[in-house]
């Protein structure tokens, strides 16, 4: 009797954060592999282009490149800034490209209060690149204007923010670079809050059982 075919291998996409590489998520991608995953690490360069363009030059190409198994489904981690580029990238997807769960690790759904109070200074823009003028906070700006988070996408929050510069625009709980209050979007299907900053969260042990958790149940808790 024939043995019974094995399940196919779900692929999880690690998408960046701004002045990062994939060598940031490292240790996420490690885990990931150890939990018997495919791992895809997409770059794309963050201070040199808007997110429309990282989207259509780097995550849609390398998105194509992908060897997917018949069944098997694509889902991603992403961290801060990468968050808003899935997010733009699900907006415009095709509807037949079999996407899974994504977990978002300190995104700035409602654009950045920090981005807000220093692009009128000028600098930050030759510092930090166009999406400069797409993080703030009002309606227009991208991470108000995407709409609703794709279906079973959690959000992951950090509220140990250990650099206090910011923190007289961020409010009482805050990672050190985004509100905690900030990664709230309509559409998630989970959203917890870890006693993590901006960095720390891509390697503390409890982000990643809270990251493995959602990816197998779409619960970050239970």
């Amino acid at each position: 009797m024939p043995a019974a075919s094995s399940a196919p291998t779900d692929t999880v996409v690690l998408i960046h954060g701004l002045g990062r590489t994939p060598r940031s998520m490292w240790i996420v991608a490690a885990w990931l592999r150890f939990c018997g995953y495919r791992v895809r690490l997409i770059g794309y360069p963050s201070r040199s282009v808007s997110i429309a363009e990282a989207v259509e030059r780097h995550i849609e190409p390398g998105l194509a490149e992908l060897p997917l198994e018949a069944g098997s489904r694509v889902h991603f981690v992403t961290h801060s800034l990468g968050g808003i580029v899935f997010r733009a990238w699900a907006a415009r997807r095709d509807p037949a490209f079999p996407l899974g769960r994504a977990v978002l690790l300190v995104p700035p759904n409602q654009g950045s209060e920090i981005i807000d109070m220093v692009r009128p200074l000028g600098w930050p823009r030759w510092v930090l690149g166009p999406v400069v003028d797409e993080l703030g906070t009002e309606p227009h700006h991208t991470p108000k204007a995407l709409g609703p988070l794709p279906p079973e996408t959690g959000v992951l929050m950090g509220n140990k923010g250990t650099l206090r510069l910011f923190g007289h625009v961020l409010g009482a709980e805050h990672d050190g670079i985004v509100s905690t209050q900030g990664g709230q979007v309509e559409g998630q299907a989970d959203f917890t809050v870890l006693p993590v900053n901006h960095l720390t969260v891509l390697f503390r042990p409890a982000v990643m059982r809270s990251v493995r958790r959602f990816l197998v149940t779409g619960r970050f808790a239970g």
